[in-house]
């Protein structure tokens, strides 16, 4: 949803099925969410930003039980950022304090941005229900940082990879990979359909073609395809199959390796 008309402005984002909100908030536009309800929610969020002394662009990552007054503070006493994104639900400070742990952690161990945090944040006990819970909201902030084109959690992949799997729409195709935590990454160079089904609309698929058109992710290649410029991870085989297919459709069954037997062929069996 675009709040400001501009398709580079703020902007919230809200999947079918998940009770969270995405703020994508640049810092000219801080102002603009200043009365909305939501920003004395609890919080996670990502600062972006690039130092020209650098070869790598930055990242700081926090938490707040009211992000926008932290927000505020960062506007005032940070130099380094100009792009905000902001994770919220019915949280709480522990719930943020574990999110803000792991993000951290992750973004270290896989590199591709400076993280600014000069300390790491600790690590907060939580029940097993609720680290079940917030793990799966983790889930759904690498699939969105996908999504949106920041790549803070997601590992290169070399595409001359053994086990990489193929799905033809038609006369085009793409390859991809499984990742040991179940998500599957689309390769750069892969293919898309340009045509939808008429059902197609309202889900992660739909919602992530848009954030790909938006952000270049996704360029037009002639009338019938799309191709990726860059490695995408989404959540599931059938996420990534159907943001390619412009339909619903079963990746596991549609992924193919290179003598033909399925995802589910080759994992589950």
């Amino acid at each position: 949803m675009l709040l400001t008309g501009d398709p580079n402005g703020l902007k919230i984002l809200e999947l079918m099925g998940w009770t969270g909100q995405v703020f994508i908030i640049p810092r000219a536009s801080l102002k603009d969410i200043k009365d909305r309800t939501e920003i004395n929610n609890p919080a996670v969020y990502y600062l972006f930003g690039k130092d020209e002394s650098s070869t790598f662009e930055n990242v700081y990552i926090g938490e707040s039980e009211s992000f926008y007054s932290r927000l505020e503070n960062h506007d005032i006493n940070k130099n380094l950022w100009n792009l905000a994104i902001v994770f919220t639900e019915q949280l709480d400070r522990a719930d943020v304090k574990y999110l803000e742990n792991k993000s951290t952690i992750l973004a270290r161990g896989v590199n591709r941005y400076q993280v600014l945090n000069k300390v790491q944040p600790p690590k907060n006990k939580l029940s097993e229900f609720k680290k079940v819970s917030m793990d799966e909201f983790f889930e759904k902030i690498q699939y969105m940082m996908s999504v949106l084109g920041y790549p803070l959690f997601q590992l290169p992949q070399s595409s001359t990879d053994p086990n990489i799997y193929s799905l033809k729409v038609g006369n085009l195709v793409a390859s991809g990979k499984l990742l040991d935590n179940g998500n599957f990454m689309v390769l750069k160079d892969s293919e898309a359909r340009v045509r939808e089904t008429d059902s197609f609309n309202g889900g992660y698929a739909y919602v992530a073609r848009r954030e790909f058109l938006n952000n270049g992710t996704l360029v037009q290649s002639d009338a019938e395809s799309y191709v990726f410029t860059k490695d995408i991870i989404f959540n599931s085989p059938s996420a990534s199959a159907a943001t390619i297919a412009g339909r619903s459709i079963n990746g596991w069954t549609a992924w193919k390796d290179n003598v033909g037997k399925t995802l589910d062929e080759n994992v589950r069996k």
